[in-house]
């Protein structure tokens, strides 16, 4: 099992309220980074209905459900997952650990597992 490792990104003053921002914590992971009054939210920019990076670019409702620009998919900042009202769609939008240390905002590095095809 390998150790949680986190990116130092910004600071918290970096980031807008109620709006995302786009940022690479790995070499192929972009994430949306959303600050809602004094929490933090990160998730993959990449929807997963149509594979764009613009997660950054979507529409926050009152219920921190995150609306797709392209499409309107509709997902939560803090579980990655539809609204129960969305029967029937099994998408996920993947969600990182953030911490806060000195107003600075790390987010969880994960581990990509490499696939091989033989």
């Amino acid at each position: 099992m390998s150790e949680t490792s986190y990116k130092k990104i910004c600071k918290v003053t970096d980031l807008p309220n109620r709006r995302g921002k786009k940022f690479t914590i790995a070499e192929d992971t972009d994430i949306a980074v959303f600050r809602v009054a004094e929490k933090i939210y990160a998730v993959s920019n990449v929807c997963p209905h149509n594979q764009s990076n613009v997660m950054n670019e979507g529409y926050l409702d009152e219920s921190l459900f995150i609306a797709c620009p392209i499409h309107g998919w509709q997902f939560s900042l803090e579980t990655g997952k539809v609204p129960p009202e969305c029967k029937g769609l099994s998408a996920t939008l993947e969600t990182y650990e953030v911490k806060i240390e000195n107003d600075e905002v790390w987010v969880e590095v994960k581990e990509k597992k490499k696939k091989w095809w033989f």
